[in-house]
């Protein structure tokens, strides 16, 4: 079966659809939704921690910016999954109104279950690895011990309503939306406008800055860059999405099984385990060989990102 677009003008290559302009005002849009976002969460915060007397319960709020609450309040975990949702849509909208391919502009297509197999492998892979890189970084930039505990406890799932929230937008939500908002709109305009190589960079870059973690800055842009690439060779988010929400995952369910106390069988010291650690680069490697050369075989994408079909993908190989 080949994913077809028939009813896209053929194109020159650098007549991209999609201006500066409205990838700007994408930005922008996107940058107010979180800003909206972030507002709200302050007031859903506020109001959970207004005494029964109608005052400021203050122990609450010493606990609050010491980040010792044992968990955050459901609301504000349930606003948090609406603003994730919600920052798809200001792309989404400017492509609608240009009457263009969802599809081919947000890359939401189909691939060989081939991809899907290796994607799983680069995803497992790449986790280990952020992780011991991480933890390298710890002696550059320490993380705070209470940046640290305030992450654990946004983990941890103590409810059926928190898997509903924070569970479904750590593992599916915040990989499909972001990998649509950054390996989908913005890689691909880049991609059209400086080349495959920069484009993958600048959708990295954006992707790092939108985390706003400093401390896990280095394996957020290797883990970003690797999806960048396999994106555009696949022509497809559906293996990026894959190799994040398995990331994300696999964070959400060690966090859940062994709190923050660290497995004896996956680390060794302060760092992770060197077999394992081995074992994950050979993986890696292998799976990304794995990966583009399956992708060669059934034509799948790396072309040039004009808003054409480009090469079809041939799902019966």
């Amino acid at each position: 079966m080949n994913d077809q677009q028939p009813n896209l003008p053929e194109r020159p290559e650098n007549d991209y659809p999609i201006t500066g302009k409205d990838v700007f005002v994408v930005v922008v849009s996107t940058l107010m939704i979180l800003v909206i976002g972030f507002v709200a969460l302050s007031v859903i915060g506020t109001v959970e921690l207004v005494g029964d007397e109608g005052g400021l319960d203050m122990e609450q709020v010493d606990e609050w910016a010491s980040g010792n609450l044992e968990s955050p309040p459901i609301s504000m975990k349930a606003a948090m999954m609406v603003v994730q949702m919600l920052l798809i849509v200001p792309a989404w909208v400017y492509i609608r109104r240009k009457r263009l391919s969802a599809a081919v502009y947000l890359r939401v297509r189909p691939v060989p279950l081939s991809l899907v197999f290796y994607s799983l492998v680069i995803g497992v892979s790449v986790a280990v690895v952020g992780d011991e890189i991480s933890r390298l970084m710890e002696y550059v930039l320490p993380l705070p011990d209470s940046f640290a505990a305030n992450i654990q406890r946004m983990m941890e799932l103590h409810s059926f309503a928190d898997f509903v929230t924070m569970g479904l937008t750590v593992a599916l939500i915040a990989p499909i939306v972001e990998e649509m908002l950054f390996r989908g709109f913005f890689q691909r305009y880049f991609e059209a406008k400086r080349g495959v190589t920069s484009g993958v960079l600048i959708a990295s870059a954006l992707f790092a800055g939108y985390h706003f973690n400093i401390y896990w800055l280095i394996p957020i842009l290797l883990m970003a860059t690797i999806m960048g690439a396999m994106a555009w060779r696949a022509d497809s988010i559906v293996p990026t999405v894959i190799v994040h929400l398995t990331n994300n995952s696999l964070g959400l369910a060690a966090a859940n099984i062994y709190g923050s106390e660290e497995p004896g069988w996956f680390v060794s010291g302060a760092h992770v385990n060197p077999l394992i650690l081995i074992v994950s680069v050979v993986l890696l490697i292998w799976g990304l060989r794995q990966y583009f050369r399956a992708a060669e075989a059934h034509r799948s994408g790396g072309g040039p990102p004009d808003g054409r079909p480009g090469t079809s993908v041939d799902m019966t190989a």
